[in-house]
């Protein structure tokens, strides 16, 4: 498990299968992912949990759970590559009534730690549409720089928008949390 101040990341499995379906399924939650939306059955979900549990080196996936327990999305590194040590990484908060809140920041903080402290990354990065407001103000916060612009890449709500490549370094990472008030 992996700790964050208020959610914790758990090993993705078939036993969450039921909300991972409901929030792929949701066009609002899906909007902004880059994913077809398009309706995806129980068992294309089943499928998917059961090669997160796979070994592989390669990719990381997490639940990520309230300090209470609540499932309330996903989280992990899509690609990781250990010779050049960087690992790009997605996530998504289902339940949208707890967007905004903090969580996805959290959810995120968590991973990149993971990523530099456990996994020994020197670099992580994602990829977001430019039009997503709330993505960006989240990876900003958590450090991450615009790295690349592709530009009109991609075709969302029948315009070409920019995918931007964001990424932050160890040192850059490291250099935030040194400065970052401590909890009392």
């Amino acid at each position: 498990m992996i700790r964050g101040k208020k959610v914790n990341l758990v090993a993705a499995g078939p036993e969450y299968v039921e909300f991972y379906k409901k929030w792929i399924n949701d066009p609002v939650v899906v909007d902004m992912l880059g994913v077809r939306n398009y309706p995806i059955s129980a068992e294309r979900e089943r499928e998917w949990a059961e090669r997160q549990l796979e070994p592989t080196d390669d990719r990381r996936q997490f639940t990520i759970l309230t300090k209470r327990g609540r499932p309330i999305g996903n989280c992990g590194f899509n690609v990781i590559d250990y010779q050049n040590r960087f690992a790009v990484l997605g996530i998504m908060i289902g339940e949208r009534e707890l967007w905004d809140k903090g969580y996805g920041t959290d959810a995120l903080e968590a991973l990149v730690r993971f990523g530099f402290e456990t996994l020994g990354l020197h670099k992580v990065c994602l990829t977001v549409d430019s039009v997503n407001a709330r993505a960006l103000a989240c990876y900003k916060k958590c450090g991450f720089v615009v790295e690349a612009v592709l530009r009109e890449h991609r075709f969302h709500r029948g315009k070409y928008c920019d995918e931007l490549w964001m990424g932050i370094l160890e040192d850059e990472w490291r250099a935030r949390a040194r400065s970052a008030p401590r909890a009392r």
